[in-house]
């Protein structure tokens, strides 16, 4: 597997362990009924994710824990609806109409005809989702309605998620907001308790579904996000409900209609154009190719966080930036400062350490300083010149009068961290 590869196989199988995951709790319904496997799922994942956080509970404010508290029910309602949904639609079906959450988010944060149009696509898709016949007889309406319910609560998710990251360090609030689903699932989950569900097979099933769903989409999502662009990352993703339908035929032996099957299409055509890479777009015209001429300009089309903007918009960017050409051996943020710098590299490389470990490298096209001129704070890591490099520079206040032009840009680099936890 070579290494540029890799980070593509890992997200592949992310989707895949989740959906699969997600297939495998559908088929204790019968036993546990979709709450009951809803509920066991949380209380697993709550616990998975708090022991690989390890989050400092004493450490949040009262300013962090009302976001929190809001982030959790979110969590809560996106997955509540997403399993009652399931136990009443195929799984493909399902995860189609769920996409329509992050599409609808994405194309607020870009508000261009484009992105309003690919809503319309997945638009579109959904409707005939929503009309389709199943193979023995209509689809279930309230499964339908569920499933939308789940999409709204995804969006909610997102933007909520959004405010957390503002306010809270690493992903210490999203452990936190999974405990408080869980513990809003906890009295549903008491209601609907049922004795076939504590069989051995059962809970295993539940407990795996909770593993497959949760930890392992986390871990093997933040090892490929450490190399993988956003846009490359989105791309990907735009691809689940095909996954979906997949485990749904393999697992629980749905079957879907030639209109399903185009409906979902749609959605993952819509997907493909919102939230994956649209450098093609910048080739259509003449005006967009001389814009594309100045190196500034197309040092900043190469880079991930850039991958939705038009020549124009990144011409505009490019106003504000400063090239700098550093050498070997020059630090351009050090762990600890208080910098305020945000810098993209055109060419060459750097070495990103901290506490004197090396976590990775940085070439042409990448970035580093987003974190702290967002969140706030200081320099998580050192960033030091290893080859000749040159950069281009955009400080603070171009950095933050470029997120007030383009709110996609900050909504991208938090929705990546939402996108990477769904379901979880």
């Amino acid at each position: 597997m070579t290494e540029s590869f890799r980070p593509v196989a890992l997200v592949l199988m992310s989707s895949i362990s989740l959906q699969f995951g997600l297939a495998i709790a559908a088929t204790t319904f019968g036993e546990a009924g979709p709450i009951g496997a809803v509920w066991v799922r949380s209380l697993v994942g709550a616990l998975l994710l708090g022991l690989y956080i390890r989050p400092k509970w004493r450490a949040f404010t009262r300013v962090q824990i009302g976001p929190i508290i809001v982030y959790g029910a979110a969590v809560s309602a996106m997955t509540l609806f997403a399993y009652l949904a399931i136990s009443r639609a195929p799984l493909g079906v399902v995860s189609a109409i769920l996409m329509l959450g992050p599409l609808v988010v994405a194309a607020v944060g870009q508000r261009s005809g484009f992105d309003l149009a690919i809503v319309a696509v997945a638009a579109v898709g959904a409707l005939m989702l929503t009309i389709a016949s199943g193979v023995s007889g209509p689809v279930n309406v309230r499964g339908v309605t569920f499933a939308f319910a789940a999409a709204v609560s995804f969006a909610a998710y997102i933007v909520f998620g959004k405010r957390v990251s503002k306010r809270v360090e690493g992903l210490g609030g999203l452990a936190l907001a999974l405990v408080v689903a869980a513990a809003i699932q906890t009295p549903l989950g008491l209601v609907e308790i049922r004795s076939d569900m504590f069989q051995p097979e059962v809970m295993l099933a539940l407990v795996a579904a909770g593993v497959m769903a949760t930890l392992v989409p986390f871990t093997l999502e933040a090892i490929a996000l450490r190399t993988l662009s956003m846009a490359t990352f989105g791309l990907l993703l735009a691809f689940e409900p095909a996954i979906a339908a997949l485990a749904g035929v393999v697992i629980r032996h749905d079957s879907l209609t030639a209109q399903q099957i185009i409906g979902i299409a749609l959605v993952i055509v819509a997907g493909v154009g919102s939230i994956g890479p649209r450098g093609w777009m910048r080739r259509l015209s003449p005006y967009n190719r001389a814009l594309m001429a100045d190196p500034r300009v197309a040092a900043l089309a190469q880079v991930p966080l850039f991958a939705g903007l038009s020549p124009r918009e990144l011409a505009s960017i490019a106003s504000g930036t400063e090239e700098h050409t550093a050498s070997p051996g020059e630090v351009l943020t050090r762990e600890g400062d208080e910098e305020d710098e945000f810098f993209v590299i055109a060419s060459g490389s750097v070495v990103i350490t901290s506490g004197g470990r090396e976590l990775r490298r940085l070439g042409p096209g990448d970035y580093l300083g987003e974190i702290a001129l967002i969140f706030g704070g200081s320099r998580t890591a050192t960033a030091t010149v290893e080859e000749p490099a040159l950069l281009f520079v955009v400080g603070k206040d171009s950095f933050t009068a470029m997120l007030q032009e383009q709110p996609g840009i900050e909504d991208k680099i938090l929705a990546t961290v939402s996108e990477r936890m769904r379901y979880r």
